[in-house]
């Protein structure tokens, strides 16, 4: 049986249409979309639980797809390591007669680290980029929990 060390929330917006419009676009770069740092007092092998949701515009004209990473070790785009990727399609909304018919879409993954390192703390990153310039419209949220110890069967 696990035994609870740390969770943590990174959150940008808790509602559709919550993202500040500075933060609004993102593009074909990865974007930091939250940040937590788990702390697991230096046990080995703990067992971290990633999740993370993010809410994007769906275009008229153009289907797109949005990559979502989890990396740790770094808070930059482009360092730490990799341990989980995502890509969604993202369809075109096509205009009926009562108007849109695909409203925005909400992306939600889970992943798990297993082989997080026996350190004080480390530092976890959700990171976002799209095949096209996408908007970002909420809700955005980053969380993680850390155990010592295995999973239970089924997990």
């Amino acid at each position: 049986m696990g035994k609870f060390l740390d969770m943590r929330t990174s959150q940008n917006a808790s509602l559709t249409g919550g993202i500040n419009a500075s933060l609004s676009t993102f593009s074909t770069s990865p974007s930091l979309i939250g940040v937590i740092g788990l702390q697991t007092g230096s046990v080995s092998q703990p067992v971290v639980k990633l999740d993370g949701t993010m809410g994007v515009g769906v275009n008229t004209l153009t289907p797109y797809t949005v990559t979502i990473l989890f990396a740790r070790g770094s808070t930059f785009p482009t360092s730490g390591t990799r341990i989980y990727t995502a890509v969604y399609g993202i369809p075109t909304t096509f205009l009926g007669v009562d108007g849109p018919q695909i409203g925005d879409m909400i992306l939600n993954l889970t992943a798990a680290d297993l082989l997080a390192p026996a350190a004080t703390q480390t530092i976890y990153t959700m990171l976002a980029y799209a095949s096209t310039t996408a908007t970002r419209v909420g809700p955005e949220s980053f969380q993680g929990i850390a155990q010592n110890g295995s999973l239970p069967a089924g997990s």
